[in-house]
């Protein structure tokens, strides 16, 4: 009897554990890579192997030495940039090529390209110097940091420096970009794309309620309207033609007013804290296995562009502006029905403040899409922890 095929995952943070899961139920043995012993994601895995994932060299040498016949990324772009690079050595399938990748997935390179291509994004420079000509309030984040961590909002022209300097202090590289500060609600645009095409797509309202650059609570989309919807999406799909992206998610922070948009994030790799549970829940449509599948030679099975939102569920990160200890969870009295709790932290566990860390995560659904739409901005009020 032949050995099970080998599918490398670069990521072993809780939120990666549906991937492993998609992937082990098609059958292949799991070999999962993080710097970090005790990740559940290493705990679940058939083999785990300690290394940090960002050293794309050392993750191409491991693959070859273990023979892997397909590799994924986790819910970091680390993750998906090492990924693209191991990809194209070994020819696996799943992943842009790094150069489209950089261009995606680096602030400054997308927001040199998108410009050249007329895309709406906010106006944005690389070097102080060329801030003079930009209109406060200005934010001024790392190329390559995740989670808000090393944002900036600048309201006048004596505090870019420190900003600059914490920037990039946050990036890998030491850079930032310089941007326009765009005013509007914050929402995410998943589609899965399959022959250049977008198949399935979902809108999220989002929310930052505890730190301001780190969403903590969305739920699909309630407030967008459907004529924003479909601008938002023909900008997608024109983007996806013309960097040829391969099949898989294509995953899009923007912000919206009444009457414009602006793309903020883009990402290939799958969104963190279980948003595809919460896509999932909400309409019940397979969101993991979508995501796996062109990595592991399988076609999605997605067959509706906009499937119904069937169940009123949010989701909420429940996290804290101050170092502590945590203790215990504390749930106010709310007219929601707690359906999945996911926890991060043991008692007498350090707790450091939001965007750096997080206690846990809650799946809650609402008799209605009113009480839905009036009570996810305000769950922190009602889901928090206690410390020491």
């Amino acid at each position: 009897m032949s050995q099970p095929a080998t599918a490398m995952i670069l990521d072993a943070g809780f939120a990666s554990l549906p991937l492993q899961q998609v992937v082990k139920a098609a059958g292949f043995t799991t070999l999962v890579c993080s710097g970090k012993a005790q990740d559940a994601g290493m705990k679940f895995a058939d083999i785990a192997h300690v290394q940090n994932y960002a050293d794309a060299d050392a993750v191409l040498a491991v693959a070859r030495e273990q023979k892997i016949t397909a590799i994924l990324p986790g819910v970091t772009d680390v993750s998906y940039l090492t990924g693209s690079r191991v990809a194209a050595e070994l020819g696996l399938a799943g992943f842009d090529t790094p150069d489209v990748s950089d261009t995606l997935f680096l602030k400054d390179r997308f927001r040199a390209w998108a410009e050249l291509k007329g895309y709406p994004i906010p106006r944005a420079v690389n070097e102080p110097e060329a801030a003079r000509d930009l209109p406060f309030p200005l934010l001024v984040k790392p190329i390559d940091a995740y989670s808000g961590i090393g944002i900036t909002l600048v309201r006048e022209a004596g505090a870019l420096p420190q900003a600059v300097d914490l920037a990039r202090g946050a990036s890998r590289n030491g850079h930032c970009v310089i941007e326009t500060f765009c005013e509007g609600a914050l929402y995410s645009h998943s589609a899965f794309i399959r022959g250049g095409e977008i198949v399935c797509e979902f809108f999220v309202d989002e929310y930052c309620t505890v730190y301001p650059w780190q969403v903590n609570s969305s739920s699909l989309s309630l407030t967008l309207a459907e004529t924003m919807r479909d601008r938002v999406s023909e900008c997608m799909q024109t983007l996806v033609r013309e960097l040829q992206l391969v099949d898989g998610l294509l995953h899009t922070q923007f912000i919206a007013n009444e009457h414009d948009f602006w793309l903020i994030e883009l990402t290939r790799r799958c969104p963190g804290d279980l948003y595809s549970r919460l896509i999932e829940l909400s309409t019940g449509e397979a969101y993991s296995a979508g995501f796996v599948a062109p990595f592991i030679g399988r076609e999605s099975a997605f067959s509706v562009r906009r499937p119904v939102h069937q169940r009123a569920i949010a989701r909420h990160t429940i996290s804290g502006d101050a170092e502590s200890h945590f203790v215990g969870y504390c749930f106010a009295p709310l007219a929601a029905r707690i359906i999945e709790t996911i926890p991060l932290k043991l008692p007498g566990d350090p707790l450091l403040p939001a965007p750096r860390d997080r206690a846990g995560l809650v799946f809650a659904e609402f008799e209605d899409f009113a009480e839905l739409a009036r009570l996810t901005p305000q769950l922190k009020n009602y889901f928090s922890f206690k410390t020491i």
